[in-house]
């Protein structure tokens, strides 16, 4: 039972110079001025495993909670990929000496060009991510690369799919959103996520810290977002006297937000707190898991999502054929590209897993396997890897369907740089979705 007695609040603010107050109890934690009550099995990971609680427990399956049938909108995941990548070496991360700036230089001018293309074709949003000491994707900065999108295409929506916000000051991502919103006329969507355990690295973070920095953070960014007087914060991890962020976004009262996740907490956070879902790279039934447990969990909150607020972003090989396809994914296995590059990488991610667990990480064992926490995500058993569309568009539009009829998802977010893909061959691809694809999943 929760000792103590709630003080709820609307989202006012706190007058400038008086600090908001964090009130404990033995299991809830608020901020007065706050109407945001994070659960202490949030605010502190260790706190659940320590006194022997159990997980947050699945419910039943949510089909029935599902939105009614829309059509499905598509994105381009503007990976920017560097253009001569395939000369990597096999280590993580690639040192900078492997990068050319005017290679580099190519390699964003190339990416937005497949934004432009894909804007033409009558794609709904761009994406654009946020990646660390990565030679494959050249976005440290994934506000910086929506900017510079929204000044080539002028119609899309720009998703920030997504923001590693427990890395960052959340003020200062708050105003880049603001600036974002103005400069785009209104086009924002704003994505955080925990992002994979290797991203952890760069900026030092502790990671059994990384999902409490997280929410916390999202709960700053939304009300700095929303309210019109300045206010200040005290919290576990972020305190600051004053907040005050302008520009204001065009979108009132605040852009569209997405949690990027598939854990049971971040999933029961997005739909406590009336937010969407963004889901990467899981097939189906693991993706259908996750979505019900989403729809039952909106549904107890009373609320029900749009299409718009379900997202799934996938890797796809898209070819004139379906044999053309599967020539082209088999010419890929055997090459070995996509591979190189990650062997240590995963390692890293499975060594960073089993920390954020309190597990033991061990050697690789003689069968090639690694000690420890295991694999780095479900789509990774699949033959396919993490390329969740592969065939001709026939094929494609079936594939599309399972994900929008099973799982609800309302937009789908496609990378189409592929390793050994060039420039050239995601045109043509971009092309081929936009003519023969795309209008199809809008009668869906």
């Amino acid at each position: 039972m929760i000792r103590g007695r709630i003080r709820r609040k609307t989202l006012t603010g706190t007058p400038e110079g008086e600090r908001s107050r964090p009130r404990w109890f033995s299991r809830v934690y608020c901020w007065e001025g706050c109407d945001t009550r994070v659960p202490r099995s949030i605010v502190d990971p260790c706190w659940p495993m320590a006194r022997g609680v159990p997980q947050i427990p699945a419910p039943a399956r949510g089909q029935d909670a599902w939105p009614g049938r829309a059509p499905m909108k598509a994105s381009l995941f503007a990976q920017m990929g560097y253009a001569q990548r395939h000369w990597f070496p096999a280590t993580w991360p690639v040192p900078p000496s492997y990068h050319d700036p005017a290679v580099t230089m190519q390699s964003y001018e190339e990416g937005l060009e497949e934004c432009m293309l894909a804007e033409e074709m009558g794609f709904d949003w761009i994406s654009c991510s946020e990646h660390h000491y990565s030679g494959n994707r050249l976005t440290p900065n994934p506000a910086v690369m929506a900017a510079a999108v929204s000044q080539r295409c002028k119609k899309v929506r720009i998703a920030l799919l997504g923001q590693l916000l427990q890395h960052h000051n959340p003020v200062r991502a708050a105003e880049e959103i603001g600036m974002l919103d103005n400069l785009t006329g209104g086009r924002v969507i704003m994505a955080f996520l925990r992002g994979i355990p290797s991203e952890d690295l760069p900026y030092g973070m502790n990671p059994a810290e990384g999902r409490a920095r997280l929410f916390e953070g999202m709960d700053l960014v939304i009300k700095a977002l929303t309210e019109p007087q300045p206010f200040s914060w005290e919290g576990r991890y972020y305190q600051f006297r004053t907040v005050s962020v302008c520009p204001r976004p065009v979108q009132q009262p605040l852009p569209p937000v997405l949690v990027a996740t598939r854990s049971d907490d971040a999933v029961r956070y997005a739909a406590s707190h009336r937010l969407g879902l963004a889901v990467s790279y899981d097939p189906l039934d693991q993706m259908a898991r996750v979505t019900d447990k989403y729809y039952q969990w909106c549904q107890e909150a009373g609320w029900q999502p749009t299409p718009d607020q379900v997202v799934y972003r996938a890797s796809i090989l898209l070819a004139e054929t379906d044999r053309q396809a599967e020539h082209r994914l088999e010419a890929l296995k055997a090459s070995g590209l996509g591979e190189r590059g990650m062997d240590l990488r995963a390692s890293v991610t499975r060594a960073v897993s089993a920390a954020r667990d309190g597990k033991a990480f061990g050697p690789r064992r003689g069968d090639g396997t690694a000690g420890g926490a295991q694999g780095v995500g479900p789509a990774a058993q699949s033959r396919r890897g993490l390329l969740t569309f592969v065939g001709g568009p026939d094929t494609v539009v079936r594939q599309l369907k399972a994900f929008h009829d099973r799982c609800g998802v309302g937009v789908v977010d496609l990378g189409f740089q592929q390793p050994g893909t060039d420039h050239r061959e995601v045109m043509q691809e971009i092309k081929l979705f936009g003519k023969e694809v795309l209008p199809r999943i809008k009668e869906f």
